[in-house]
């Protein structure tokens, strides 16, 4: 005789399978994302030293996986039996990992600081007023768009410098210019989920991507790290040891200076002070234990590229000024134009490959969308995070909506196709795409739409009303890319398959998980800014805005970018270099270049991560040469115990500067 659910005592939520949402996965994940987005916004800001949003990997997601796995581990030794099934933490981690990206840099921390910044920084001399406030409509600011400068209304005074005593927070203020641009990233966000699901197939099961941010997440539900076991391993251990205790002593070096200290960066291009070589760009080297551990378990060739390629681009510069030229800053970001433009054209033709490539499964897809029956279908999207159909209108309609919002907010529909179309099928499907081959921790490009839509025609032809609204979204959306929310939902789909986990599953709780993030990180920032004032904070949300806004400026003025022959012919040259390698790539399985990591090193993240991955290819090729495959099998745990020492100390001290007065953390590369 079979026993029913009741018969066996156990409720109905604990009987269902493995692979679904449970009611306790939601419970104990909505406070844990308000209480991780405190954290978050607290770190970023507050820290200044610990960035905690930055990576495309949560540290605090992660830490607190750590203590539910834990947790389990001990209520199954206890009571024989989990609390939390591997599908139950695949969802709180995805909860909490959209929540630390919502709450900094991929939303939170380039929004307020956006809306902030006209009216306290708008003077006689730079005319912001005049060229960029009185453009931008009423419902788009908390504040009124005038043409006059020197009236800072006082919402935005205390918002920057304090509340008085007694004063209190002016929330009315903020709610309807908040909500207002809540439906043009909600719509964003809305097509990314459109995306991913249409990807989902093509880039796990076809092209069977690696996906390396999952490996620590899924070491840890799973005890398993490449065939070892994690939590029993001493290796793992030994890894999380040392990176903490590294930690440990950096942080005590920030609070007691006497106190001795690793050097985790060295700068060395100032080495070089001969002409050419005195023109070379930036290189320090940087050592990320997350990033090295990351890296670790990437194929040689792509950590090959990926250092290569980095120093390929200082050594251009050397070339440059040696044939008689002089380096020239694209000034939006941290490259050059010859670079830049290099990475655009690699992006484009990366993109027009990837499409290429899966044009028959996409055929399939589409196919099946608009299949009148089950049984007509191509392909089963019955456990997709969403049917192919709604993926293909909601893509469709959301891609409308967010025209259309900016159109109704004074910009040319066409340019608004084109600059958050590039936005989004372009650059975040590139960065994206790093993270889930590459595993690029920090996704940042090296140009913004506006620079590929200057090639065409000339910004400051556009009017002020459009250049407006691109200073916003370049700076709300496009400027700085870490954080970007398309890459975690791969990551999680990733994760639900390993795990048995239903990809249907993870859409109601990812969609609490942003609103309610977005609510809770909105709040806290505003209450954080009036409370210790904004000018306290670390400056580079403040920064972000202040350079998109004045980027604007300039082109409306018709003193800002123009595209030159040093624009066209890097453009040229990155779209024949990345046809010529994916070529060779395909006729040669010798050839070790990746075009992918062409494009993606000429930024900010190249110059960040170049060492680590470096180091990373020096150690996996050499287990490889003289260990072989076991020897790296056996290696791995250590690696990813450098990871989660890495993760842990990021959020014992931003725990340590919150609970503590006058503490401060060492920095993580």
């Amino acid at each position: 005789m079979q026993l029913t659910s009741s018969q066996k005592g156990l409720s109905e939520d604990e009987s269902k399978p493995q692979g679904v949402l449970r009611l306790r996965a939601l419970l104990i994940g909505i406070p844990l994302v308000v209480a991780v987005c405190m954290l978050s916004v607290f770190a970023d800001l507050i820290t200044k030293s610990i960035q905690v949003g930055v990576m495309q990997i949560a540290p605090p997601a992660v830490a607190i996986l750590f203590v539910l796995v834990l947790g389990n581990l001990l209520s199954k030794k206890l009571v024989k039996r989990d609390v939390l099934n591997s599908s139950d933490l695949i969802i709180i981690y995805g909860m909490l990992t959209v929540a630390v990206l919502v709450s900094t840099r991929g939303m939170m921390e380039k929004l307020i600081p956006t809306l902030a910044y006209l009216p306290y920084y708008a003077t006689p001399a730079n005319k912001l007023n005049i060229l960029i406030t009185q453009h931008m409509p009423a419902w788009t600011l908390p504040f009124s768009p005038a043409m006059a400068t020197g009236n800072i209304p006082p919402e935005i005074q205390q918002y920057f410098e304090g509340l008085k005593a007694g004063g209190s927070i002016p929330w009315s203020f903020w709610v309807g210019p908040v909500f207002a641009w809540f439906t043009l990233i909600a719509m964003t966000i809305w097509v990314f989920a459109c995306l991913a699901t249409l990807l989902r197939r093509q880039w796990m099961d076809h092209e069977q991507l690696r996906f390396p941010l999952t490996i620590l997440p899924l070491s840890m539900i799973q005890d398993d790290a490449e065939g070892e076991p994690f939590w029993s391993n001493k290796l793992m251990w030994l890894g999380f040891g040392a990176v903490c205790a590294l930690y440990l002593v950096n942080g005590l070096h920030a609070n007691y200076p006497d106190w001795p200290k690793f050097v985790l960066n060295l700068r060395i291009d100032t080495l070089f002070s001969e002409r050419p070589w005195d023109s070379i760009g930036p290189i320090t080297l940087f050592i990320s234990f997350a990033a090295v551990g990351m890296a670790y378990f990437l194929p040689t060739d792509l950590l090959f590229s990926i250092w290569f390629f980095f120093l390929i681009t200082r050594y251009q510069d050397v070339l440059t000024v040696q044939f008689g030229g002089m380096p020239t800053r694209i000034k939006s970001h941290d490259a050059n134009v010859w670079n830049a433009y290099q990475a655009a054209g690699a992006y484009l033709v990366i993109v027009l490959a990837q499409v290429r490539i899966g044009w028959p499964y996409y055929k399939q897809v589409w196919q099946t969308a608009w299949a009148r029956t089950a049984a007509a279908k191509v392909l089963d999207d019955s456990d997709e995070m969403m049917s192919y159909r709604m993926a293909f209108l909601g893509l469709l309609i959301g891609f409308a909506g967010i025209i259309l919002w900016l159109a109704v907010a004074g910009m040319n529909p066409i340019i608004a196709a084109l600059q958050m179309g590039i936005y989004i099928f372009l650059i975040t499907m590139i960065m994206t795409r790093a993270v889930s081959e590459c595993g690029w921790m920090e996704t940042e490009t090296s140009f913004l739409p506006s620079h590929l839509i200057s090639l065409v025609y000339p910004l400051h032809g556009l009017g002020a009303d459009t250049n407006s609204l691109i200073g916003f979204t370049n700076a709300i959306f496009c400027r700085d890319m870490r954080g970007t929310l398309l890459s975690p939902l791969m990551d999680l789909q990733k994760l639900a398959k390993e795990t048995g986990t239903r990809f249907r599953s993870l859409s109601f709780p990812l969609l609490v998980g942003f609103l309610l993030s977005f609510v809770t990180a909105a709040m806290f920032f505003i209450y954080l800014g009036y409370s210790h004032s904004a000018l306290s904070f670390y400056q580079n949300p403040n920064n972000n805005a202040k350079n998109m806004i004045n980027f604007s400026a300039n082109d409306i003025k018709g003193t800002g970018w123009v595209a030159d022959s040093t624009a066209y012919g890097g453009f040229a040259v990155g779209i024949v270099a990345t046809i010529w390698m994916m070529i060779m790539r395909s006729r040669f399985d010798w050839f070790p270049l990746n075009p992918l990591a062409y494009a993606i090193v000429p930024a900010w993240t190249g110059y960040v991560l170049w060492f680590s991955f470096f180091l990373a290819w020096l150690v996996k090729a050499g287990i490889l040469k003289f260990g072989g495959i076991s020897t790296y099998r056996k290696l791995a745990p250590l690696m990813i115990g450098m990871v989660l020492g890495d993760f842990m100390m990021q959020v014992f001290w931003t725990l340590v500067i919150m609970i503590g007065k006058g503490w401060s953390g060492p920095t993580f590369q």
